[in-house]
């Protein structure tokens, strides 16, 4: 009887042991696996943001054209403007007999 409850108790003991060893197991995969997921969130963190980055320096290319281009147009427009202004005055001065 004696010697059975030691073989038990010996038999419970390998079987909490061998139970804490697979559970250490399992939680050493799972830390392996959150660290794997943060190292990949990491990694497509960094992506998104030269991505990001790219495209506003892309942008901002644009936009400097744009206001570039926009400025010109501005200048020709006043350019223009003044042109028409002169011949008006031109035209009347000479309906005015002013200019010969």
């Amino acid at each position: 009887m004696e010697e059975e409850r030691r073989e038990h108790v010996t038999k419970m003991k390998k079987m909490e042991i061998e139970m804490e060893q697979v559970f250490e197991m399992k939680v050493k995969e799972k830390v392996q696996k959150l660290k794997d997921s943060e190292a990949e969130l990491q990694r497509r963190h960094e992506q998104m943001k030269k991505n990001l980055e790219a495209q506003h320096k892309e942008l901002e290319e644009k936009r400097r054209v744009f206001e570039e281009e926009r400025s010109n147009w501005e200048v020709q427009q006043r350019m223009e403007q003044q042109k028409m202004e002169a011949s008006r005055t031109l035209e009347k001065n000479k309906k005015k007999g002013k200019i010969f």
